[in-house]
């Protein structure tokens, strides 16, 4: 492999990430980009940096890549740069078929700031929630994803502190949802949200 000094062709690259992806995963690192390659720090963060501009690679985190090449998924970027977050909202609804439609971005709750983050593999929206509603979560192959039940719940709750409204239930498929569950965890959240689930589930 080519040393600082010398010009480093995509070919090079392609040979890194492929070395970095076997030896760690789909997230790539600084610190293993800068072993496999045998750069410093700053010459490598300033080859990555013109690597972005090309549409390479993306930066996901601090010192955390995603490659063009061997793209890490939405689910393991989200988990890996969101701590503490889940999976939650309209992407968990459309996963259950809840919503018939599928968003366009994967929808991650967080006690964290909100935020929204664009990469390679598309872009990911961090919902802020109260600590206290910080729960109802499942792991699967290292990703949390919010209980459906959970999810309807987060998503009635974000939109009526977003727009001042309860979202309309009568174009969601609410069949195969728990409704003992619901009833349970609805009491944890405030009385708007209690209500409108009275009204048109239980």
């Amino acid at each position: 492999m080519r040393r600082a000094g010398h010009y480093w062709t995509l070919q090079d690259w392609v040979h890194v990430f492929k070395k970095a992806h076997t030896q760690g995963g789909h997230l790539l690192p600084l610190s293993s980009l800068c072993r496999v390659s045998g750069l410093s720090e700053p010459a490598a963060r300033k080859a990555l940096k013109r690597l972005e501009r090309r549409g390479m690679i993306s930066r996901v985190g601090p010192s955390l890549y995603s490659s063009s090449i061997f793209p890490a998924v939405l689910e393991e970027i989200a988990m890996q740069v969101g701590k503490p977050c889940y999976i939650s909202f309209e992407s968990v609804l459309a996963r259950h078929g809840i919503l018939s439609q599928s968003p366009l971005v994967l929808t991650c709750a967080t006690p964290r700031k909100p935020r929204r983050l664009k990469t390679l593999s598309g872009e990911i929206v961090f919902r802020h929630l109260a600590h206290k509603l910080f729960w109802g979560f499942r792991e699967e192959k290292g990703v949390l994803w919010a209980e459906p039940e959970k999810a309807l719940l987060d998503w009635m709750y974000w939109n009526s502190q977003v727009s001042g409204e309860m979202p309309a239930l009568d174009e969601l498929s609410l069949e195969e949802l728990d409704r003992k569950k619901l009833d349970l965890w609805r009491q944890r959240y405030p009385r708007t949200v209690q209500n409108k689930i009275t009204k048109s589930i239980i």
